[in-house]
């Protein structure tokens, strides 16, 4: 089956970097040059690896997805990539886009599997893997088949993301899914106030304000956040403005100066010395140091 899906895979991506599919909660993937270790935010989505592998790090934590293991992102998480092939077998994956909404469904149809008592209430992590298993490869492959018509995805594709949010809720961690999803859970208060972050990034924001969005007590709230994210809250917003930054620099081609205000810096120098520090290269630099494709 792990043949199949590799064959499938290569079909859907002729051009190195992410590729779009028919169906936009989709993306495919293809690396078959260096990609070094680089600060990148994933959305809330569920990463999978068919051949090669990636390593994600954050500040407390190492975790490696490959043909064998399948990495779960219930919130947006920041942290450095690193993805690792061979020039004989390029990296292969995709990923899913998690709709809590979609999931929240499904656990409502489980029951009591996954009612709120059942679920913890403790910090939970951003991030974390569950086993590749035929099942999932079932799913996967299924999915990917249903990509290559644009009616099949429409129809038959959206069936598969659901029995792949189902396998995920199914695995050994599927309770830490299911605590983002639940709405009333610490965890999914959190997810609440990472989104907040993530759509008002350019506003001025601190923790009071966003302990509030999670009607949590700001030690509290501190705490389940360093849990999901491995940094702090103010910490997080410099990450998510500073990777805006690099997307707009690169995509729209505009200074730093504009591009500065547009994420919420209020010195220009201040920006470009952290973004120097958090990439590694100034902004002048960004559309040569980073290759459009490999990045989503």
């Amino acid at each position: 089956m792990m043949q199949e899906l590799i064959t499938t895979l290569e079909k859907l991506t002729p051009a190195e970097g992410y590729g779009s599919t028919h169906l936009p909660e989709v993306a495919v993937f293809r690396a078959q040059k260096n990609v070094p270790t680089m600060p990148i935010i994933y959305e809330q989505t569920i990463c999978i690896a068919v051949q090669g592998r990636k390593i994600t790090r954050t500040a407390d934590r190492v975790l490696e997805y490959n043909p064998e293991h399948f990495v779960v992102v219930p919130t947006i998480m920041p942290f450095e990539c690193e993805t690792i092939y061979t020039e004989e077998e390029p990296f292969l994956g995709l990923a899913v886009d998690i709709d809590f909404s979609v999931v929240q469904e499904i656990m409502d149809m489980l029951g009591d599997k996954f009612s709120e008592a059942s679920m913890s209430m403790e910090p939970s992590p951003g991030m974390y893997l569950e086993k590749f298993d035929s099942k999932m490869q079932e799913s996967c492959l299924r999915l990917l088949r249903s990509l290559e018509n644009e009616s099949d995805a429409m129809v038959l594709g959206r069936q598969m993301i659901r029995e792949i949010y189902y396998r995920t809720l199914m695995s050994e961690n599927g309770h830490i899914l299911a605590s983002a999803a639940g709405g009333e859970s610490a965890y999914a208060k959190i997810a609440k106030a990472i989104r907040t972050i993530h759509d008002n990034y350019a506003e001025s924001l601190d923790v009071a304000q966003l302990a509030k969005t999670a009607s949590m007590s700001p030690r509290s709230f501190q705490r389940h956040f360093k849990a999901a994210t491995d940094c702090t809250p103010i910490q997080y917003l410099k990450r998510i403005r500073l990777d805006r930054a690099r997307h707009l620099l690169v995509r729209k081609g505009l200074q730093a100066n504009v591009t500065s205000h547009m994420v919420g810096y209020e010195s220009t120098s201040q920006f470009s010395r952290e973004f120097k520090g958090y990439f590694g290269y100034p902004p002048r630099d960004a559309h040569k140091a980073v290759i459009p494709g490999l990045v989503r």
